[in-house]
């Protein structure tokens, strides 16, 4: 992203800080500063937040241990405070200074108690508030740029898995753990950053979120793998669940019925359609084949910089479905002591339509 792409963004934050009558909105590490500038920073004990105000430059506030990183954000003002000094003081002051109005204060969700319960102390007549209702509906919408990261993020996510699981056999005896090694390799070989994920064997995918551990895998067993990572700060997230040996005709059944509702609820992902249609898809006909008990989780969420952000694809979610809007499908039946199966994909509507962004078969792949 370029400083100016950043800058629109900031613009339009200011704007409505003024119509709402803030002061400043501080912006500590998380998804909500890297859209705004690109960086993130370091949640921890050191203060570091973006100090966004309607009338004057946006500054930030950080510790000289990143100074290198925060002028790579092109950001020209900035405020830098050493270890054994008081951050928060040293705020509290630089607003003062500046003349930044304290009578409402807006602050971002991840900012920590320990820096806005004494900001409030100094400021004891100050009206605090949540402020990501300023951002959380521009990040809904991505432009082109950050689809085309998306994109990219979900192609190198697939080569990665294809990788992967097409050493076939070779996984019979090994653990969650191991697959999930390899497969965060293949990722990162790949270019993406962090990777995440839920591999879970037989019985253990029955727990939409498994804790990968030491599970073997086996034959006549099932492997739920559900993972994501980042490209450029976008976010991909599937899953796909293979089975090793012959699967019962129980699986297969099951198998079908989430394959079939995962195709519903991507057909309902049309623009005009509202989000909760696309569960009502995926969840009715799940219900209709009698295992609505058992999909125990909303169909999709919003998918951007967090792998996980809003607004969901799920029951009362009356937002309409439009272009630049990027969620998953992702409907699963989960058998207490049995198996789970879910698969998920990333749609990303387009001014030409829904466009799916992963290619790994949605075809049950049986390894033997």
């Amino acid at each position: 992203m370029s400083v100016e792409a950043f800058k629109r963004r900031l613009d339009i934050v200011k704007e409505r800080l003024g119509k709402a009558g803030i002061g400043c909105f501080l912006v500590g590490p998380s998804s909500t500063l890297k859209y705004l500038s690109g960086y993130s920073g370091k949640a921890d004990e050191r203060l570091l937040a973006l100090v966004i105000t309607p009338d004057k430059d946006s500054f930030f506030i950080a510790n000289k241990l990143y100074e290198p990183q925060i002028n790579d954000t092109g950001f020209t003002d900035s405020v830098f405070w050493r270890d054994g000094e008081n951050a928060v003081g040293i705020l509290v002051n630089t607003l003062k200074e500046r003349g930044i109005s304290t009578e409402n204060i807006a602050v971002d969700k991840s900012m920590p108690g320990m820096f806005i319960i004494p900001l409030c102390d100094n400021f004891p007549s100050s009206k605090v508030i949540l402020g990501n209702s300023f951002v959380d509906d521009l990040r809904v919408y991505k432009d082109e740029e950050e689809m085309s990261y998306m994109m990219t993020a979900c192609s190198k996510a697939s080569e990665a898995l294809k990788a992967t699981i097409e050493r076939g056999s070779y996984w019979l005896g090994r653990t969650e753990s191991e697959f999930m090694g390899q497969l965060s390799l293949e990722m990162t070989n790949r270019g993406l950053a962090l990777p995440n994920m839920i591999v879970a064997v037989g019985a253990n995918a029955a727990a939409p979120h498994h804790i990968t551990g030491q599970t073997v895998i086996e034959k006549g067993k099932c492997l739920l793998v559900d993972f994501g990572g980042k490209f450029k700060n976008y976010s991909t997230d599937m899953t796909r669940t293979f089975h090793f040996g012959e699967p019962s005709d129980e699986f297969k059944k099951v198998y079908d019925i989430v394959l079939e509702a995962n195709r519903r609820g991507k057909e309902a992902a049309k623009a005009g359609n509202l989000l909760q249609d696309v569960d009502r898809a995926a969840r009715g006909y799940i219900a209709e084949m009698g295992y609505g008990e058992y999909f125990t989780h909303r169909t999709g969420h919003g998918i951007g910089i967090d792998g996980h952000e809003g607004p969901s694809a799920e029951e009362g979610e009356t937002t309409p479905i439009a272009p630049g809007m990027a969620f998953s499908v992702e409907p699963g039946i989960y058998l207490p002591g049995k198996f789970g199966v879910r698969i998920e994909d990333q749609v990303l509507m387009t001014n030409e339509g829904a466009r799916i962004l992963h290619d790994v078969s949605r075809e049950l792949m049986v390894i033997k």
